[in-house]
């Protein structure tokens, strides 16, 4: 490879085509020849079909620059383009403004840029909730909290006790079998039966997510709990499995529910278990565990009462699609790249760093990937015309759970069967150590080749972060409907779902780069065979997110016990420590809150993302030594890997 200096020279795009796309559309096999590319100017329309409100309109259409559209993204002026604030629009018909100008066309049957929609979304509880046991009322925020997803009602009913809430009997698990919960409220364990190693018994059949089935989801307990006639369901976290807390309303998400649906705190639910002489949730949970059967019960002469209401606002959102059309016999087919260029606005879904009404600026959080896809759409409407039509997506309501991206694919104006592939571009603007990071490649047979030849001439190093198509952000929409997805990510860092997330510190040349290897990887998409969906490649899928507590992950039983917080204000390049777990390999060689580890083994740490990666290469017993900034000092431990328990 080239270094780093003379490529990113190469590689500056005032469009100037003949760098990064001379071999963009040779398709799977190597092109090491000089290429012609011919400029469709055909394709360029001398006005634009979009009108842009007054006022200033961001960068001139057609300079798809990262350097001027990221910061005017993410500039005070659009408010962080949180759902229902006008600098949401404004980015919009930003974005639609530039797909206009560089030449690009409405999906077929489409009037203009927009798909779009209304959406209702929730902004907490009403001050007429309210939840009672007996004749007990319980705090809101302490003893419970309704979950966003909630039906909205009044409920009276008795109690009964259904273990996790499971209904699986063609699994050979069922805990409504045997009882009748009618008309009744049910209290339900998060999760489903684990083994003695904390381990899903459900599992191994089922493939699925994150070390859970399907039936450990929200929306899976809920529904079994109205299919079994319940009024409503009291969701309560398992003893030990981590700390009994309440969700916030703001997440997670789930199907709306057709019963009402409240968290309650442990102290609750043993309240009501030992008054119902049903013992304690302790002793409950180690029985199902177990033994791997039910031990649902009613609670005698238990009732709890309420009513549930939820702020709703409705919000008129949209979706921004072009389309560069292909040439062919394939021409009638689609390669999606899409990234969601909504953030969190002023602080909107429970996050509040920062005074309140700080701006969340989102400049990596996905001012950058949305800026890639300008420039994408920019190089790739001047290019040939690729074999197939190539769809470029902005995506709005990421942040809200997926939003934009589940309604494309449920009302897509092309055929689902139609899309050979997608590519999803979330935060690529912290490019660090030339590193991408790269999911979902293990769900189409050719995806594999495709990045290994658009890495030849690349400066990144590619990490693979689950070869799986399911992952926390639109990709796994496409997912869900068995398209091929690839993934693009520059790594997570301090400054996530932070106000401090600002233009000033995204990395433009790394920018560019994953620009010039993502129109490799769409090149070679438009050329590939037609790939069905690799469905066991998702028991390996992407693990970035999730818990902030890396003592261990879904792909591995090792651990090493601290706790790292995704959004810790510390700068330094490293996995900053802000707890270790009482007992743990971490705890018996002292580390301690504050310390910075920065190698794991012969891995160097950047973030929190490497520190998975190296734990889902390892297993319990492993011996690896770390090494440790604590104040001046530079310290190295030898340390053995344990086992994962609950």
């Amino acid at each position: 490879m080239e270094g780093l200096t003379a490529k990113a020279r190469r590689k500056r795009r005032k469009r100037n085509f003949i760098g990064g796309l001379l071999v963009i559309f040779c398709g799977l096999t190597a092109c090491h020849q000089t290429a012609t590319i011919e400029i469709n100017s055909k394709a360029i329309p001398t006005t634009s079909p979009v009108a842009v409100a007054a006022g200033d309109q961001g960068p001139s259409p057609s300079d798809a620059d990262p350097k001027d559209t990221v910061p005017y993204l993410a500039s005070d002026e659009l408010q962080g383009r949180g759902v229902g604030l006008p600098g949401l629009d404004r980015a919009a018909d930003f974005i639609a403004a530039e797909f206009a100008a560089d030449g690009l066309r409405p999906l077929p049957g489409q009037a203009d840029f927009f798909q779009s929609f209304d959406y209702t979304t929730v902004s907490g509880p009403d001050k007429q909730t309210a939840l009672m046991w007996g004749t007990r009322p319980l705090a809101i925020d302490a003893d419970y909290l309704p979950m966003r997803f909630s039906g909205q009602g009044k409920f009276d009913a008795p109690v009964a006790f259904v273990g996790y809430g499971v209904s699986a009997p063609d699994m050979g698990y069922d805990d409504y079998d045997g009882i009748d919960v009618r008309g009744k409220v049910v209290i339900a364990m998060r999760y489903e039966p684990m083994d003695e190693r904390g381990r899903s018994r459900l599992m191994p059949a089922t493939g699925g997510m994150m070390g859970w089935s399907q039936h450990a989801t929200l929306s899976a307990k809920t529904k079994a709990a109205a299919d079994h006639g319940a009024v409503a369901l009291l969701l309560v976290n398992p003893p030990e499995s981590e700390p009994d807390f309440l969700t916030p309303f703001s997440e997670p998400n789930a199907e709306p529910a057709s019963i009402e649906v409240c968290q309650i705190k442990q102290s609750v639910a043993n309240g009501m278990l030992s008054a119902g002489g049903a013992g304690d949730l302790k002793v409950l949970c180690d029985r199902i565990n177990e033994s791997f059967r039910p031990q649902s019960q009613n609670l005698s002469g238990q009732s709890v009462s309420g009513n549930v209401r939820i702020i709703t606002l409705t919000a008129h959102v949209k979706n921004v699609v072009a389309v560069v059309p292909g040439s062919g016999p394939d021409a009638d087919e689609y390669v999606v790249a899409g990234a969601h260029y909504d953030h969190l606005g002023l602080g909107m879904l429970g996050h509040m760093f920062g005074p309140p009404g700080s701006i969340y600026h989102g400049a990596d959080d996905n001012a950058s990937g949305t800026a890639t896809i300008l420039e994408l759409a920019s190089l790739l409407s001047r290019a040939a015309p690729p074999a197939r039509s190539i769809v470029f997506i902005c995506f709005t309501g990421e942040e809200e759970g997926l939003v934009g991206s589940e309604y494309f694919v449920k009302h897509s104006p092309i055929p689902l069967d139609k899309i050979v592939g997608m590519i999803n571009l979330d935060m690529v603007g912290r490019i660090r150590n030339q590193t991408l990071y790269i999911g979902g490649q293990g769900t189409a047979k050719d995806f594999d080749a495709i990045l290994a030849q658009a890495d030849v001439e690349s400066p990144l190093n590619l990490k693979s972060i689950g070869r799986g198509g399911l992952g926390p952000s639109d990709h796994n929409s496409f997912a869900m409907q068995r398209i091929p997805v690839l993934f693009f990510f520059s790594g997570l860092h301090a400054d996530y779902h932070r106000p401090t997330d600002v233009a000033s510190k995204i990395n433009y040349v790394g920018i560019d780069e994953v620009a010039d290897f993502t129109a490799k990887a769409i090149g070679g998409m438009t050329r590939m065979p037609h790939n069905p969906y690799i469905v066991e490649a998702d028991k390996d899928s992407m693990h970035l997110f999730g818990s902030p507590n890396f003592d261990s992950t879904p792909q591995s039983d090792a651990i090493l016990g601290v706790i790292s917080e995704l959004s810790s204000a510390d700068s330094r390049v490293g996995v900053l420590i802000s707890g270790v777990r009482p007992g743990t390999p971490a705890d018996a060689i002292g580390l301690r809150q504050g310390d910075l580890l920065v190698q794991f083994g012969g891995q160097k740490l950047e973030n929190t993302t490497d520190l998975v990666e190296a734990l889902t290469h390892s297993k319990p017993g492993d011996r690896v030594t770390i090494k440790i900034i604590r104040g001046s000092q530079t310290l190295s431990f030898d340390v053995t890997l344990a086992e994962r328990k609950s």
